[in-house]
């Protein structure tokens, strides 16, 4: 017998017209809530993140159509831009659309949208398989609703939709191959994995989960060879791309920096890592409903040896040590609990409900109540001061200028940055520097082919702004920043 279903909870029986109904109201509506801000250039939120991956796609689009060579546009004078980072896949697939209707930033938003009904789907699959009709029904709208940085996520031009959608099709597939036996099943989780651990290793914290749902199954015997399996197939593929990847790094002296993010007991240890990663799971990740949801879930997971929830958060945690520089800095990094938190926040908030009475309509009374709380709490940090899906107009003008005044092959330099998000919109290659940078790498940049600079207007650089004035002019300029031809 399946495990996850036999433990079931014991809830109401939902008439199956009513469940496509409602499942068809979450798809259809989750996904235009992500598809509707699709047309915001990639000058939001995590810009300089979207612009990379998008940069990455065209190159795969115009210059070599290849998975294993991933290039930046932030290449300097260099010929290519091969950089070392993590499977490029979803970057990989948008440039084959591209093939299809044309470089259109568009497309990248839409993909990542599209990924939400695959990854939606699963939740509710899954969670159903597990905690019954109920528990399906809320994991499913919570995921679609209720998680306000999973709603921005799932329409950027980012890698998380896809590592979201791997990550809950393994946990899926392993509960079906748990159920069935199926060695297609089986091959479908060494190969989920396998591509989680290409694309960003520390995702492999979904062996956590994989490993609880073993146990359910058979708690006298929790190591199987099934699980050796996953784990070597998954560490050799790892193996071979990080390889790979630092071969071409190399070659360029271009990386994203493999492991800049991770432990660091100055930032773990600081007064303020627990306050700020508290926050964004409270308000941005979970939501506060979601993180209710989620105490309570796991308190009942852990009472009942439901070893899949609480095997997830003890490695959602070891996941925040073992990376804690990135979790500080960029708040999708906590993004690697979504995969679990749905079946943790159904759980709870329906055995919440089932405190309330017995009754079918004094506990869907309660889940309403709760997912229309979820509901506006999303709206609320969506919309709120410095939401993540504003973004500066200047920046738009200036990217338009760009190729009004420059040939396309022509490098710009960015000047009093670190940020390359410029590249992708200005549809150019070159260098950024950092306001730090002093005159001669400026100078460098000039005799290695720089025609165009990007001149914030704050930047405080006297030798930099004498050089400019003697071998440049300004051609174009915004409240934040002067376009410069260097002559």
């Amino acid at each position: 017998m399946d495990a996850p279903v036999a433990h079931a909870i014991q809830t109401s029986v939902i008439p199956s017209a009513l469940i496509r109904v409602v499942l068809a109201f979450v798809l259809i509506f989750g996904f235009c809530a992500r598809a509707a801000t699709y047309k915001i250039p990639l000058l939001d939120h995590q810009a300089w993140r979207q612009a990379d991956t998008a940069s990455i796609a065209r190159n795969f689009y115009r210059e070599r159509l290849n998975p294993l060579y991933p290039q930046v546009d932030e290449r300097g004078g260099q010929g290519v831009g091969y950089v070392e980072t993590g499977l490029e896949l979803f970057a990989f697939l948008v440039a084959l659309l591209w093939k299809v209707v044309g470089v259109h930033a568009e497309v990248g938003r839409l993909l990542s949208a599209l990924f939400f009904l695959v990854s939606c789907l699963m939740v509710w699959r899954f969670v159903r398989r597990r905690f019954g009709d109920e528990c399906g029904l809320v994991a499913a709208f919570v995921y679609a609703f209720g998680f306000p940085l999973m709603l921005w996520t799932e329409r950027s031009f980012m890698n998380e939709s896809l590592l979201i959608s791997l990550s809950i099709g393994a946990l899926l597939f392993t509960q079906r191959y748990l159920s069935s036996g199926r060695r297609l099943d089986l091959v479908v989780v060494v190969l989920t994995t396998a591509l989680i651990g290409a694309i960003k290793l520390p995702y492999l914290i979904i062996w956590a989960p994989i490993v609880g749902l073993f146990a359910e199954a058979d708690e006298s015997r929790v190591w199987r060879w099934e699980l050796g399996l996953i784990a070597l197939v998954n560490v050799a593929v790892a193996f071979l791309w990080y390889r790979h990847a630092y071969q071409l790094g190399a070659m360029t002296g271009l990386s994203f920096g493999m492991t800049d993010k991770l432990f660091d007991p100055g930032v773990l240890f600081s007064t303020s890592f627990v306050w700020v990663v508290g926050t964004r799971m409270w308000k941005d990740v979970l939501g506060p409903i979601g993180a209710i949801g989620a105490l309570a879930g796991f308190w009942f997971a852990a009472r009942e040896h439901r070893w899949c929830e609480v095997l997830g958060v003890a490695g959602f945690i070891a996941y925040l040590i073992l990376v804690a520089r990135g979790n500080y800095i960029h708040d999708y990094y906590q993004l690697a609990v979504i995969p679990i938190a749905p079946s943790m926040v159904a759980l709870g908030w329906v055995r919440l409900a089932h405190l309330r009475g017995q009754q079918s309509h004094d506990r869907w009374q309660v889940l309403v109540v709760a997912l229309a709380l979820a509901v506006c709490s999303t709206f609320i940090r969506s919309v709120s001061a410095h939401s993540w899906y504003e973004f500066s107009t200047a920046d738009e003008e200036l990217c338009r200028s760009v190729p009004a005044l420059s040939a396309p092959g022509e490098r710009v330099v960015v000047l009093g940055t670190t940020d390359p998000k410029l590249f992708f919109c200005m549809d150019r290659k070159g260098w950024v520097f950092p306001p730090t940078a002093d005159v001669d790498a400026l100078r460098a940049a000039w005799a290695t082919g720089a025609k165009v600079a990007v001149v914030p207007q704050s930047l405080d650089n006297p030798s930099v702004r004498d050089f400019l004035a003697e071998h440049g002019q300004t051609v174009f300029s915004t409240l934040d920043a002067d376009l410069v031809r260097l002559r």
